[in-house]
């Protein structure tokens, strides 16, 4: 049985999903950062400027780097004929570009003494995590009218 929805639906979607996924890596950064400092003793010092590094990057990362990722999928769902399936959420390569995303997470998890330790780690997965919850507003804002030209 094949779902059908429309672009509207589709992009909403496709916003909660980013959003969910933020959320999930930024608790999943600050479950890391509890390992940081009962594993690797890291200092609160370490883990709070760690925190606001990730904090601040991600959210330039998401107002200018994933923003611009959001919008160019928004604009290609609108351009889809209706009605459209919940697969077209995404374009093709995108799905695989998850299974690496995760593998990556993976071998960050893993190596993360190679990297720095969980701080390290914990700050790229709040970091991405947030630049996806910022960047997941692109999807649900309204998009400006297009001017109106006066021919008189």
């Amino acid at each position: 049985m094949r779902v059908l929805l429309n672009k509207n639906s589709l992009i909403s979607i496709a916003g909660g999903l980013w959003c969910v996924i933020g959320l999930f890596l930024f608790f999943r950064g600050f479950g890391l950062y509890q390992l940081a400092g009962q594993e690797q003793h890291a200092t609160q010092v370490a883990i709070i400027l760690s925190v606001i590094t990730a904090v601040a990057i991600g959210l330039v990362k998401g107002k200018f780097v994933l923003s611009k990722t959001a919008r160019k999928n928004k604009a290609r769902i609108y351009g889809l004929e209706d009605p459209v399936h919940i697969h077209q959420i995404f374009a093709k390569p995108f799905y695989i570009l998850i299974p690496m995303m995760m593998g990556l997470g993976v071998l960050l998890r893993s190596y993360n003494e190679y990297l720095g330790g969980y701080v390290v780690v914990a700050a790229i997965y709040c970091g991405i995590g947030m630049a996806l919850i910022v960047s997941s507003r692109t999807y649900w804002a309204k998009e400006p009218a297009a001017p109106v030209s006066d021919n008189s």
